[in-house]
């Protein structure tokens, strides 16, 4: 820490003199080149994504150097520019951004300047400013783009602090053309500053939901810097991967507490984020960062017990689930009971299946634990939910009925039920139980709403709030067999809400039907990230459709 405040404060106290005589680049700023070349051996491992990244969020603070390597590696790619945004740390700039036709040396090679600076200056969009010299927000990457990307041209981007929404639009609106296809733009900012752990999380967690989100009014409203360094960067980046269709997924969330015994007053966070089309894969989760994988109703009754029985049906809805779920972990609201015979001439509203068919397609899909709280968990009664439990059990699949806990690593689901199948509607006693501190982030699994619906009703609103108010970081919701729009936020992004996953396997068909998956992301310090992912309809590939 004290070797990269060091480094920061020379920086800060340099001051910002002239730009370079002549056209001359920019110098080297930094002179150990140890530190870059540390970082880069220690995420030697690490390849690009296996699918395509369009941005990346990083670092710009040289206490986590491992972590800009981290991002830049699985970018990846063979861009032909890169643009990158950062906050203009020290207030140099005359106007609200800036920019250089100048390139830059640094201790691992040169960074060539990208012409399309010029047309920003000419436009009167951006002034060319001499700050580049010195200020981290640029100079702590560019090393890492010179070893990774030689040659590739930098446009870089500094954002005023004083900067607000007219200003971030009309920079997206002039990067638009620029960042296509062959550009690949790096959000090069730090998070939550100047605040104890405790709340650094909490405005940690509040942003990645709104990432999650992708909720731009929300995040314009987020506040610089408790939340993030540069609204501008984040507001930026946010706009214009959506409009490419581009969705981010967080692969890293740090404070800078977690590598220090001492109590810090003051800390800042770290998130790293690749920004891929939704369902993407961004690759294996670096270091100890569990991920899961969350899904609808799970039932292989009725219609689908016959398909099941064949092997090769089996197998083959087996491999498609594995496709989308990447073989995570998978958590599954187990809609119905087990039983080891079903009786014939059972009604089509009683919902039970066979014990050992279930079990067996549970295995082979990587079920990592069942949610039991639903309506139909107690269709037999007392002996129903017996035998459902005895056969979870002896399989060794982990369960949690209604006010109970999974606890996977890194992640708490508790199961709730508001329909009348289990108990009745949710009451405060039952919620007032989420209340714990298990040093891990809550996630509500929960069976809610009205079937076909997929919007939450007033009802749900208030639950999520409530549930959030209790210090949830996250509900996910199924019931309405058929999926929700994806990730939105209470309480001002303290909680992330997916209302519904619809059905995973259930014989129930498209377009009626739908479902999808919940993708989990876990970090050190307490938070998480959720992203929706799309699940082809299982109940057609059962049925050779």
């Amino acid at each position: 820490m004290i070797r990269a405040l060091l480094l920061w404060a020379a920086s800060a106290s340099a001051g910002f003199g002239a730009c370079p005589e002549g056209r001359a680049p920019f110098p080297p700023f930094y002179t150990d080149a140890a530190l870059f070349e540390g970082a880069l051996a220690a995420t030697g491992h690490e390849a690009p994504a296996p699918d395509p990244v369009r941005a990346v969020t990083v670092p710009h603070h040289l206490e986590v150097p491992e972590l800009i390597a981290l991002g830049l590696r699985r970018a990846g790619g063979a861009p032909r520019r890169i643009v990158v945004l950062f906050p203009d740390h020290f207030r140099g700039l005359r106007r609200h951004l800036g920019t250089t036709t100048r390139g830059f040396e640094t201790l691992l090679g040169p960074v060539p300047a990208d012409p399309a600076a010029q047309a920003l200056i000419d436009s009167g969009l951006a002034e060319d400013a001499c700050i580049f010299d010195r200020d981290h927000g640029v100079r702590a990457v560019l090393p890492f783009l010179a070893r990774l990307h030689p040659g590739v041209p930098v446009l870089p981007l500094a954002i005023g602090i004083g900067s607000g929404p007219a200003e971030w639009e009309a920079a997206a609106d002039a990067l638009a053309p620029l960042v296509d296809a062959g550009t690949l733009l790096v959000q090069a900012t730090d998070f939550s500053h100047y605040l104890p752990h405790h709340l650094a999380r909490q405005r940690d967690q509040q942003v990645l939901n709104l990432m999650a989100a992708g909720d731009l009014d929300a995040i314009a409203a987020l506040r610089q810097p408790d939340h993030v360094d540069s609204l501008g960067a984040l507001w930026v980046t946010s706009r214009l991967m959506a409009a490419q269709g581009m969705a981010p997924v967080v692969i890293a969330n740090r404070n800078l507490q977690e590598g220090h015994r001492d109590f810090i007053a003051e800390t800042t966070s770290y998130v790293v984020a690749l920004y891929q089309p939704p369902g993407a894969d961004p690759g294996p989760a670096p270091g100890d960062t569990p991920v899961y994988m969350l899904g609808g109703d799970f039932f292989t009754g009725r219609a689908l017990t016959p398909l099941l029985a064949d092997a090769h049906v089996a197998d083959r809805v087996a491999a498609a689930a594995r496709q989308a779920t990447r073989g995570l972990p998978l958590v599954l609201n187990l809609e119905g009971v087990l039983l080891e015979e079903v009786p014939a001439g059972l009604e089509h509203l009683t919902l039970g299946m066979p014990a050992a068919l279930a079990v067996a397609m549970a295995e082979s899909l990587g079920v990592a634990g069942f949610g039991l709280a639903n309506n139909h968990a107690n269709d037999l009664g007392v002996s129903g939910r017996a035998a459902t439990r005895a056969a979870l059990a002896e399989a060794g699949i982990a369960f949690a009925g209604p006010g109970e806990a999974l606890d996977l690593p890194g992640l708490r689901i508790v199961a709730l039920s508001d329909l009348d199948g289990q108990g009745g509607q949710l009451t405060d006693a039952a919620l007032d139980a989420l209340v714990s501190d298990p040093g891990v982030p809550v996630l509500a699994f929960v069976h809610w709403g009205e079937e076909w619906v997929t919007a939450p009703s007033d009802r749900e609103r208030d639950l999520a709030l409530a549930m959030s108010r209790r210090g949830v970081a996250a509900v996910v919701g199924a019931h309405p067999h058929a999926a929700g729009a994806g990730v939105s936020v209470v309480n001002g992004g303290d909680t992330g809400v997916v209302h519904s996953l619809g059905n995973f396997l259930f014989d129930q068909r498209p377009p009626a039907a739908s479902g999808a998956l919940v993708e989990v992301r876990t970090f050190p310090q307490g938070t998480l990230f959720l992203r929706q992912i799309p699940l082809p309809p299982l109940y057609e590939i059962a049925r050779g459709r």
